[in-house]
Parts: structure tokens; C-alpha cells; sequence
């Protein structure tokens, strides 16, 4: 409609200014050529109204896309916030229900397990727009498969408190097991979560002798192995337990094809 608006504004401008022409040539008043001149530039004007309101469109257009765009991320993470507890991977398999009044694990002192997969939905999803790296570490406390929940709390708070005072104030950390903790890094690549995960294991090796347990560790990076926070979550899960399997206090990176390589 608008086009048409545009096309009949200059046709009326053309119209006034060959009128002006005429009616010049005939003797008649110079002012009839002075008209058409400005009919002329009024029609000049409504066509930069007609651009203007193009472009109006076009930006709203834009915003309507993002907005529909942040709406199907909105539901995204609303899906993932409800997934059945079930269709967790048995590698995350969660504590007994913990202390969720405050957001914080009691035990660990670390955000509660709740958080976890969505803070990686989010985060995965903000990486994907701003074209930056993401890293999950998971981490074991090796040794713990048969003892006390108590013991596991201790381990855990103790780990927890290396891994706060560690990581930046952009990053996170959460329980996300019995003997299990996870940390979230933004805009870091594999050699900056290996850096900080090393730096983990080694503050824990020179800390109190009374703390005389190690953990193992598991790398995954977005986009590197993985393209959505499902399989980051998975991929860090494996190469912990390949790190597992390969003996204590160890640290391993995953690939893209699911298999998990040793640190050189």
C-alpha cells in the first residue's frame, strides 16, 4: 500500500510540474511554473515519508523475529526447568533432597542441584548469541561410593570452598550429587578449563593434610564437543567417568565423537 502511496506522489508531482510548463509557455503568470516546481518537491517529500515508513517496517519486523526468537528460548527453558527427574543421564544421578530454601546446597555450600541444568540452557544459549565459548567441569570426590552422607557433605563442603574462592564471579557452582559438584565457565575454551580445573586439584593437594581425598575430573566445551547444554552436560559426564575409570585423581577432556582423552 505503501509502494502505491509512493508511485501516486510522484505521479502528482510530475502532473503539477508539466502543468507549471504549460501553462508557462501559453503567456499565462510565471507562478503557474513556480507550482509545479513545488508540487514537485512535495511529491520528493512524501517519498522520503514512504522510505522512512519502509524502513519502520522492516526494523519492526526485525524485532519481531528476536522477540519470537527469545520467546522459543523462554520455552525452551521452561521445558528443561520441568524435564521429568527421570530423564536425567545416570551419570548425574542426584543426592537425596537437600536444603532448596535458600538456593544454596547446606552441605557443599555450592548452588543447589535445581540449577544446574538450567544455568547450562542459559548459559549455552547466551555463548550461541554473543559467539563465545562455554565450559562445564564435573568433578568427583574419589573414593566415597560406600561411606556415610555426612562424610560426603564434609568432602564436598571442603571441595566446594576451594571451588568459590577459585572461579570468577561470572562463573558457577553447583552440587550435583552425592559426591558430585559441577562449574559452569563463561566464555572459556578447553585450555582455560583445564587451567582452572588443574588449579582445583592443585590448591586441594596443598591444602589441610586432613583433607586427604582427590577428585577426578571431566572437561567438556561448547562448541568444541558439544551444540546444545543436553549434550555439554553429557559429554562432561563422560569424560568423567573415563577419568574414573582410568584410576584417582585424574582429569579428562571429551570430543565430539562421545570419547573422552587423557591430559598430556
Amino acid at each position: 500500500m505503501k509502494d502505491r502511496y509512493l508511485v501516486g506522489s510522484l505521479a502528482s508531482g510530475f502532473a503539477a510540474l508539466t502543468v507549471g510548463v504549460l501553462t508557462s509557455a501559453m503567456s499565462a503568470d510565471r507562478l503557474g511554473v513556480v507550482a509545479g516546481i513545488l508540487g514537485f518537491g512535495a511529491a520528493i517529500c512524501a517519498a522520503g515519508v514512504s522510505g522512512r515508513h519502509h524502513h519502520s517496517d522492516s526494523e519492526l519486523a526485525a524485532r519481531t523475529e528476536e522477540c519470537e526468537a527469545l520467546r522459543q528460548e523462554l520455552d525452551s527453558l521452561n521445558a528443561i526447568f520441568h524435564e521429568p527427574a527421570d530423564s536425567v543421564p545416570d551419570s548425574l544421578a542426584f543426592a537425596p533432597p537437600l536444603d532448596h530454601a535458600s538456593g544454596v546446597d547446606a552441605g557443599s555450600g555450592l548452588l543447589d542441584q535445581q540449577f544446574f541444568r538450567v544455568l547450562v540452557q542459559q548459559r549455552v544459549a547466551a555463548a550461541r548469541r554473543h559467539l563465545q565459548p562455554l565450559a562445564v567441569v564435573m568433578f568427583e570426590v574419589d573414593g566415597l561410593d560406600r561411606v556415610d552422607l555426612r562424610s560426603c557433605d564434609d568432602a564436598l563442603g571442603s571441595l566446594g570452598s576451594i571451588v568459590v574462592r577459585t572461579l570468577r564471579e561470572s562463573d558457577a557452582a553447583c552440587r550435583v550429587g552425592a559426591t558430585m559438584a559441577a562449574a559452569i565457565l563463561e566464555d572459556t575454551a578447553e585450555a582455560g578449563a583445564v587451567w582452572a580445573a588443574e588449579r582445583i586439584r592443585g590448591i586441594l593437594h596443598q591444602s589441610d593434610p586432613k583433607l586427604d581425598f582427590t577428585i577426578s575430573a571431566g572437561v567438556a566445551c561448547y562448541p568444541t564437543h558439544a551444540l546444545s547444554a543436553t549434550e555439554l552436560i553429557d559429554r562432561a559426564g563422560s569424560a568423567l567417568d573415563a577419568a574414573r575409570a582410568h584410576g584417582r585423581d585424574r582429569l579428562e577432556i571429551a570430543t565430539s565423537d562421545e570419547a573422552a582423552r587423557p591430559l598430556e
